[in-house]
């Protein structure tokens, strides 16, 4: 396993990072969700939604570690680091290139204050050019440029951070991170075609056994390549989702009480008629915003959920009364 996948086995200098204060943590906010309509890093999925999209795109999975967010550069401004949820922000002074400063600049990147790791994962605007709609491979290829030839590390001025690549592994791997302790059971899967990628539940190991074949690149981001795809008649016997949200598999709406999940943007917890009954998606970008300024005078909201047959899981489709 690569060093970089391994974050807690050095750590240089114990991490002081500093919270950026509410104007700067706005300031940022601001300058992200200015970027496109919408600005989300992922969305949550179960396994069989994912089988379906990885038959038809090219799919590179990263093991999660520490909060997804956005490190943002302007001009003028500390460095910034900003949870894809907006809710927290630390200032991360680094050395980089003026011009990555002064046209600004935004990447995706996690931060394990534990580890002091902050792992850069992908890049959405590049010395104030837009390439967000490039395929991934390209913008991977100024991602690397960008560490090699514009930024210098330092981590006693990184306040004992380092910054390091991801390491993209093949479908493969993800057997090894279901049974290596993770809590969450969780993966990233991050398309070819798309900046938005999917939280993969992982509540099935058995189904991840079978791997799924992936084009190589000229600059590979895989350590290795699966063998063999998965093929039609596997894919049948997955006859049900590997988490069950409700009983009741039935298209019709459902009262439930909805509370945001604490980690994960847009996926709550629910409760129908007292009983919890697991996660809620939410995949529409207006009713996002209409569940965050809600939230902002509630711990937890009353809304209507759906049977998503696509996803194979309930989403929440309005709020309600």
């Amino acid at each position: 396993m690569e060093p970089s996948l391994r974050s807690s086995s050095y750590r240089a200098v114990d991490s002081k990072l500093r919270r950026a204060d509410k104007s700067l943590h706005e300031t940022i906010q601001r300058f992200v969700e200015s970027l496109s309509p919408d600005v989300r890093v992922s969305q949550y999925a179960d396994v069989n939604f994912a089988a379906k999209k990885v038959v038809v795109d090219k799919w590179y999975w990263l093991k999660p570690t520490g909060i997804s967010g956005y490190l943002v550069f302007l001009p003028n401004t500390p460095v910034v680091w900003l949870d894809e949820q907006f809710k927290k922000s630390y200032k991360i002074p680094m050395r980089v290139s003026n011009s990555i400063y002064e046209k600004r600049s935004v990447f995706i990147a996690t931060l394990n204050v534990g580890d002091s790791l902050l792992r850069l994962e992908d890049i959405w605007l590049n010395a104030g050019k837009m390439i967000r709609a490039q395929p991934f491979t390209q913008r991977w290829e100024v991602l690397q440029d960008f560490y090699s030839l514009y930024y210098k590390p330092d981590v006693v001025l990184q306040q004992g951070i380092r910054v390091e690549m991801a390491v993209y592994e093949p479908l493969c791997k993800a057997m090894d991170w279901a049974s290596d302790g993770m809590t969450e059971k969780m993966m990233l899967a991050q398309s070819e075609s798309s900046p938005r990628r999917l939280r993969v539940q992982l509540t099935e190991p058995s189904v991840l056994s079978v791997p799924f074949v992936k084009k190589g690149s000229d600059k590979p981001i895989v350590k290795n390549e699966p063998v063999a795809p998965m093929t039609p008649s596997l894919r049948k016997e997955q006859k049900a989702p590997p988490r069950a949200l409700f009983v009741e598999d039935t298209p019709n709406k459902t009262k439930a009480r909805a509370v945001p999940h604490a980690e994960y943007p847009d996926t709550y917890d629910v409760w129908v008629n007292g009983v919890k009954k697991g996660y809620a998606a939410v995949q529409d970008i207006e009713l996002s915003r209409r569940l965050k300024d809600a939230l902002v005078s509630k711990k937890e909201l009353s809304v209507h959920v759906e049977w998503n047959q696509e996803f194979s899981m309930y989403e929440i489709i309005a709020l309600s009364e």
